[in-house]
């Protein structure tokens, strides 16, 4: 793709922004009007924190959709029809109204549709009204970032789609579906689809809230007939999901992790504006999130861009309303540089050659009748300049011939050095691919490792844990057997003297008792305890039976606990050897990825140099021009449209046209084939200014 010197300029980003009613909910929480809008219509004031903030627009919450799409979209679609690239983009809150603004409650309603919607009539009409040589070609797809992967709306099954990159096309999301349509009823059979498939669910602020962020994104092909010149604009039109509070919107589970990943992704947004308005960052984070990557081209570069803040006036959303404001005040400093996307073909370029050739044969006829009225006049020719006209008129017409051939001649080497160029281009498109590919397999091996290695010290640290517990296990083990032994000791020393006891009391002499003589009662308590003198002794052998029994059952319960925790301690020196042994892999993947990703350097270093020296080769032959650097990113498909009709199909071959002529459309990008996967037939659009006062009508399509 070239631009047109003049085409291309820098301008700032659109910002409007704009107020919702107060829902029911604000309304219970006894919220009142924060904010006051300035007669012009241009400025917001908060007077609870004095804050005044300028934009392009402020809509206030009597405006219609009609007025928030005239004003902030319907100028970038019209962009958009003369090639440039546009975006659209809402922001705000949950619950402020963003898919309300580009989507409306209903996108066949006349009067709610949103943005999205009426830029479809508005496309169809520039379409209606182009001039009847012009064709035109319309894609279209729709995806949605769903918890940072980037999900196909027409084409569920494509659920994490990559991001890829190359100069022709910019940043284009790869194996997207994309869908060629011919009328309006299609793009909202389309719209219809893809809502269908998008993620939303209920929170406490609203009963339809938008879990993702949705891009519907336009391709417009336009090929002039008279010129053969081609332009392509690319139109993004994009509904956020809004910034939350886990505490209002009461998110748990799923809705939780959801409402991290879009926060998450509205930090990074917030990061790439913020490094763009700052004069002393050197580093713009685009590839921090799948979204600033998705808007790069929208934030800082080629594209015209609006961005549509929605806010909500009460004070009980009022710290979330100066949130989106300032956002919008930082996004306002944003330049981009916009430029038409014209590429001029094969066909265009030999058009010119010859109306030059033409011009110079009319002067050289205009300077021969010149000359002869002068000589008729009786006026001298100077001799210098008839001389000078004379040789260049004979060496013209000696040397056309060998001119021409020269020229054919030098036509087809530039025509091979393209094809060379070309073919080196794709090549490096592929090394690059693949340099991104293993860059992303290096730092998921990085935190895999960092895991691992994190995960092995956790290990460790639990390691030392249980043996510094069964250290103290086995101390109080060893405790309780030392006491075990004592008592047991104490046992037998009982034991003995329990039995000397009884041995002395067998051997003393006769009682008085034993001889029959009456006794009193105090004679005969104490001749009792004379009798059974080792009762003190038994109770307390009881006693110490109990304690040895308690002591038992415990010492079996520490030996069950000691043999589990050598179990446990096996199995952690067994998981702790299968960690280091993947620690190990991982470090030997890690090098051989090294190694392999400074190999495609090199190639990739190769691969540039070789195309500068063809570059140079190029523009030698070429006479140092850049249009045949730039015409080389077409690709080889061809679209063949039907004179006189509005369809045309892709084919291979050539394909006649309805009076009997050949016709030819170059497609402005090669990897549009291989990145994308239609889903239908492409339809080339024929212009029509109609003549009577009626709108143009499409044919049905054909296959």
């Amino acid at each position: 793709m070239e631009a047109a010197g003049q085409d291309q300029h820098e301008e700032s980003i659109k910002v409007c922004c704009r107020f919702r009613p107060q829902s029911n909910l604000e309304k219970e929480q006894s919220g009142k009007i924060c904010v006051s809008i300035s007669g012009d219509g241009s400025t917001v004031h908060m007077p609870s924190s004095d804050n005044t903030f300028v934009y392009d627009k402020v809509f206030d919450v009597e405006a219609t959709q009609r007025e928030v799409y005239d004003y902030a979209a319907k100028p970038i679609i019209n962009a958009v029809l003369r090639g440039f690239n546009g975006t659209v983009f809402a922001y705000g809150q949950t619950a402020s109204g963003k898919t309300f603004t580009m989507e409306g409650p209903d996108i066949e309603d006349q009067t709610w549709m949103g943005v999205i919607p009426r830029m479809v009539w508005s496309i169809f009409d520039g379409i209606y009204h182009a001039d009847d040589y012009i064709e035109f070609l319309v894609k279209v797809s729709i995806v949605e970032i769903y918890n940072e992967r980037i999900r196909d709306l027409l084409n569920p099954k494509k659920d994490n789609l990559k991001i890829h990159e190359d100069k022709a096309r910019g940043v284009f999301i790869g194996e997207v579906t994309e869908t060629y349509v011919g009328c309006e009823q299609e793009i909202f059979d389309i719209m219809k689809a893809g809502q269908y498939n998008r993620s939303v669910a209920v929170t406490n602020l609203n009963e339809h809230s938008s879990r993702s962020h949705l891009v519907f994104m336009l391709t417009i092909e336009q090929k002039n007939l008279h010129d053969r010149s081609v332009k392509v604009g690319k139109l993004h039109l994009v509904d956020l999901a809004g910034s939350e509070k886990v505490a209002k919107t009461g998110a748990s589970g799923e809705r939780l992790d959801e409402a991290k990943n879009i926060n998450r992704s509205l930090s990074s947004l917030g990061n790439v504006i913020n490094a763009l308005t700052d004069r002393k960052s050197t580093h713009v984070p685009y590839r921090d999130s799948k979204l600033s990557r998705v808007l790069q081209e929208s934030l800082g570069g080629n594209a015209k861009t609006s961005l549509i803040i929605t806010c909500s006036p009460s004070n009980w959303n009022e710290q979330e309303t100066l949130s989106t404001l300032r956002f919008g005040q930082r996004a306002k400093m944003i330049k981009n540089v916009v430029k038409v996307n014209h590429e001029r073909s094969v066909e265009e370029l030999k058009l010119m050659l010859e109306r030059r050739e033409q011009a110079l044969t009319e002067l050289r006829a205009r300077n021969a009748t010149l000359e002869q009225l002068l000589r008729s006049n009786g006026i001298a020719v100077p001799e210098e300049a008839y001389s000078a006209a004379t040789t260049v008129s004979a060496s013209a017409s000696t040397n056309g011939v060998a001119l021409d051939a020269a020229r054919a001649e030098l036509m087809e080497e530039i025509q091979d050095m393209r094809e060379k160029l070309k073919t080196s281009s794709e090549q490096l498109g592929d090394a690059n691919r693949e340099r991104d590919e293993l860059l992303s397999s290096l730092r998921m091996a990085e935190d895999e490792k960092q895991h691992l290695a994190m995960e092995v010290m956790d290990v460790k640290i639990e390691r030392e844990r249980i043996e510094y517990e069964r250290n103290e296990q086995a101390g109080e083990f060893e405790k309780l057997q030392h006491e075990k032994a004592s008592l047991v000791q104490e046992l037998e020393e009982l034991h003995k003297s329990h039995q000397n006891l009884l041995q002395s009391s067998a051997a003393s002499p006769n009682t008085p008792a034993s001889k029959g003589t009456p006794l009193c009662s105090r004679c005969r308590a104490a001749s009792a305890e004379d009798k059974d003198p080792d009762r003190p002794l038994k109770r307390k052998v009881s006693q110490l039976d109990k304690n040895l029994e308690q002591l038992t059952v415990m010492y079996h319960k520490l030996v069950a606990q000691n043999s589990g925790l050598k179990v446990e301690v096996s199995e952690s020196d067994k998981k702790i050897q299968r960690k280091d042994q993947r620690i190990q892999q991982l470090e030997r993947n890690l090098r051989e990825a090294k190694q392999k990703y400074e190999k495609l350097l090199s190639q990739c270093a190769n691969l540039t140099a070789m195309m500068d020296v063809r570059g140079r080769k190029t523009c030698n032959f070429c006479g140092g021009g850049g249009a045949s650097t730039q015409s080389v990113r077409r690709a080889a498909t061809i679209v063949r449209p039907l004179r006189g009709g509005v369809i045309s199909a892709r084919l291979d071959g050539n394909a006649t046209t309805t009076d009997g002529q050949f016709d030819t459309l170059p497609v402005a990008s090669g990897a549009a084939e291989i990145a994308s996967t239609p889903l239908s037939s492409p339809l080339s659009i024929r212009g029509s200014k109609p003549r009577d006062g009626s709108k143009a009508r499409f044919d049905p399509p054909t296959r």
